[in-house]
C-alpha cells in the first residue's frame, strides 16, 4: 500500500507543477486513502488546497501534520523540513482567512525552525502588513461611525 501511495503522490506532484491543482489534490486525497501515516502527503495535499485558495483544507492537512509531531516526535525539530512546510503552508491558509495572530505565531514558529529564512521573513512581513491594513479599515469605520452619530 505504501508502495501504491507513493505512485499517487508522485502523480500528484507532477499535476502540481503542470498547475492541475484540483488532480493533484484528488491524487494526494487518493494516496492518504492507501497509507494515512504518510505525514508529506498531508502538506502535499495542502500546497493543492493553497492553490485552489481552499484555507480550511490547508489549516486541517496542516494542522494533522503538526499534532502528529508535537504528540509523537515531541515537538517540530524531529522532521524539521516537514513541520516547517506544515506551518507556512497553515500560516497561509489562516492568513487567507484572516486569522492574522495566528498565522503571524505559526510564521514565526516556522522561523525558529529556519532562522532567518527570507521567504517566512517576507511572510511575517506581509502579515504585519495584513494586521496595519486591518487596524487601519477598523479605524476607518469607527471613525465614520462616530461621525454619523454627531449627525
Amino acid at each position: 500500500r505504501r508502495k501504491e501511495a507513493e505512485a499517487m503522490k508522485e502523480n500528484g506532484n507532477v499535476h502540481i507543477k503542470n498547475g492541475k491543482y484540483k488532480t493533484a489534490y484528488k491524487r494526494y486525497s487518493q494516496a492518504i486513502e492507501l497509507s494515512k501515516d504518510y505525514l508529506v502527503l498531508y502538506t502535499n495535499r495542502a500546497l493543492a488546497s493553497l492553490k485552489l485558495g481552499n484555507w480550511i483544507d490547508v489549516i486541517e492537512d496542516c494542522t494533522k501534520v503538526l499534532s502528529y509531531c508535537e504528540c509523537f516526535d515531541e515537538g517540530y525539530t524531529k522532521q524539521k523540513d516537514l513541520c516547517f512546510k506544515a506551518l507556512t503552508r497553515r500560516a497561509v491558509g489562516l492568513q487567507g482567512m484572516r486569522r492574522y495572530d495566528l498565522a503571524k505565531a505559526d510564521a514565526e514558529e516556522a522561523l525558529r525552525l529556519y532562522p532567518g529564512l527570507d521567504e517566512t521573513v517576507k511572510l511575517i512581513k506581509k502579515i504585519n502588513e495584513d494586521i496595519e491594513i486591518e487596524k487601519k479599515a477598523i479605524d476607518v469605520l469607527k471613525s465614520n461611525k462616530s461621525n454619523d452619530q454627531l449627525q
